[in-house]
């Protein structure tokens, strides 16, 4: 008897630890269920007609992507470039606007000598010259200096190559997976060229707009004067208002041209409490008659005109809405919870499509066992817009189930009762049982055979 209860605690132990493990997987499928997939509008098919090649579009305020075209194929930046550049000199001085006033360096001919005879813009800065960071930004970010950022490269870095160092660690950090720096300006003067993308211009953006107020109060210029009293002007056409790109909505950031990278474009714009941020690259330089034409601007007001007329900020699950019920084994007083989400399920979306359009795919985890707690998740709430999915969100548990202890182990023994696993064991043991019996008649008359002879010798 001993062994056969040694041999259910067994059986018990192993039910609880299968039990357990079932749990645990149902849950970690759960933790890790789709948080959400961006549905990417093709504002072409609404009758925008663009010309570049790569375009990244954000709205900053609800995180959703508008628009991804080719944002991951890799191109040469230009002056974009120069963005990075900024942003190790806001690094260093953590936006301290008075210390970049007041702060003035200057380099000689390790900054020029690789411009000389270039297509380089500059702001007409000489070799050891002086001047405040805070000009050498404005130079740098306005009319796109690249005398200013070759100065800032030797002061923060130490040399040109070491500050290359600096950018390339800097877009490592941010993640910016599909970019290699090889200068601080964005010139292609040797074999190797800058290279980056859409999206990885997109995250610099916006953690230089995130940290530093300063970035976007010099980038939004339209025109500066330096301390020497040069006076330079923005290349940024949405900035111009006596440009036809002009949008007044739009705060910078950088332009960037050369003839083989095209025209690019970094901008961001508010309007009506809505920030979007685009950044754009290799539009054509010229149109079908050889004129010049900045395609990059012009792409950039179309898709902002286009998103403020027709996007809007909709809420399609509410945090605490109650979607539905999920079934618990061995619950105490209930044998189900209510679900609700996670969170509140909240997107940017075309104002043209109704939202009842949107199909709404539940999914609730089977086997629930209690107890449960309150926030454990239990299923997936999946938006569906024609077949593409557009966003989905955990559901959980809104209150605690604990389980009915009595009920759990009669229900548990009961199953090991008709299980398998003990027909087996019943089977051993009877014929364990039919052994034993034999064996012991063996050798119960092998005993009285031995004993008689003893016997008739005593007579």
């Amino acid at each position: 008897m001993n062994n056969l209860f040694s041999s259910n605690k067994r059986v018990f132990r192993k039910i609880s630890l299968i039990t357990t493990i079932a749990v645990g997987i149902s849950m970690f499928s759960s933790l890790y269920a789709m948080s959400g997939n961006a549905y990417n509008f093709n504002p072409e098919d609404e009758g925008v007609k663009l010309k570049s090649e790569a375009i990244y579009m954000e709205n900053l305020d609800a995180e959703d992507v508008i628009l991804d075209k080719n944002a991951d194929v890799q191109y040469a930046p230009a002056s974009l470039t120069k963005i990075m550049t900024c942003v190790l000199v806001l690094d260093e001085f953590k936006d301290n606007v008075e210390k970049l006033k007041k702060k003035k360096v200057s380099a000689g001919n390790e900054a020029f000598k690789e411009l000389e005879n270039t297509y380089a813009s500059t702001a007409g800065i000489q070799p050891n010259e002086k001047l405040s960071y805070y000009d050498l930004l404005c130079a740098l970010m306005i009319p796109s200096a690249c005398e200013a950022a070759n100065i800032i490269a030797v002061n923060i870095g130490g040399s040109l190559d070491g500050f290359v160092e600096m950018m390339n660690a800097k877009a490592g950090a941010l993640g910016m997976k599909n970019t290699i720096y090889y200068n601080a300006h964005g010139l292609d003067l040797d074999d190797n060229v800058n290279m980056t993308t859409c999206r990885d211009q997109a995250i610099l953006c916006k953690y230089a707009i995130n940290n530093y107020p300063i970035f976007t109060e010099i980038t939004s210029k339209y025109s500066y004067t330096l301390s020497n009293g040069t006076t330079v002007v923005n290349t940024n056409s949405l900035l111009d208002e006596t440009s036809d790109f002009y949008y007044g909505y739009v705060d910078g950031i950088k332009t960037g041209f050369y003839d083989e990278a095209g025209r690019c474009l970094a901008s961001v714009a508010t309007k009506n409490g809505y920030t979007y941020l685009i950044v754009s690259m290799k539009a054509p330089a010229e149109d079908n008659d050889g004129n010049d034409v900045m395609y990059n601007c012009q792409d950039h007001k179309k898709l902002y005109m286009w998103a403020y007329d027709n996007l809007d900020y909709n809420v399609f699950v509410e945090e605490n809405e109650e979607i539905t019920e999920a079934s618990v084994i061995y619950g105490k007083g209930a044998d189900f919870v209510t679900l609700k989400p996670a969170n509140e399920v909240s997107k940017i979306w075309l104002n043209s499509i109704d939202m009842s359009q949107v199909e709404r795919r539940i999914t609730v985890d089977k086997d629930i066992i209690a107890p449960v707690y309150k926030g454990d998740t239990l299923g997936t709430l999946e938006l569906v817009y024609e077949g593409e999915t557009i966003g989905s969100v955990k559901l959980v548990a809104t209150s605690d189930l604990p389980r009915a202890t009595v009920k759990s182990e009669v229900a548990i023994a009961s199953k090991f009762f008709s299980s398998k696993q003990f027909r087996i064991a019943l089977v051993i043991i009877i014929f364990a049982i039919i052994i034993y019996v034999i064996v012991f008649k063996a050798l119960t008359s092998r005993s009285r055979e031995e004993q008689e002879p003893s016997e008739k010798q005593g007579e």
